[in-house]
């Protein structure tokens, strides 16, 4: 809880000082909001070490293959950096630029999922 809080904090402030400098320098205030961007993602990674024990408990658990997992996370990952990409760009006013992100975030999805698809599909086939 207190990492969270000192995470929201530092984004209020990013996001109240963001405000004040984007009527008279918006590349600032952009260049602001990445940079507060970088410093919350650095600090949440940090809080990421509970979910690698979690993800290796599952995996002892029910057997399941690194190969398996990876692109799962992968996944995740690229859902994320899509989704802040194409935020960064709309707060910039690029909204093209923004949904062109989210097409790319999702084909690149697709294409890190596919492995675990046609696997699942070769199993659910062997099955049957």
């Amino acid at each position: 809880m207190e990492p969270m809080l000192r995470i929201s904090a530092a984004a209020v402030c990013a996001l109240l000082s963001c405000l004040l400098l984007k009527r008279t320098n918006p590349e600032l205030a952009a260049a602001l909001g990445m940079a507060a961007v970088g410093m919350i993602l650095l600090a949440a990674l940090n809080m990421g070490s509970g979910l690698k024990d979690l993800r290796d408990t599952l995996r002892d658990r029910f057997q399941l293959k690194e190969t398996m997992m990876q692109p799962v996370l992968k996944c995740v990952a690229t859902g994320i950096v899509t989704r802040l990409t194409a935020d960064l760009c709309k707060d910039s006013s690029q909204n093209a630029v923004a949904s062109a992100v989210e097409v790319a975030g999702s084909f690149c999805a697709l294409g890190i999922i596919m492995p675990l698809l046609v696997s699942m599909l070769k199993m659910v086939g062997d099955f049957l």
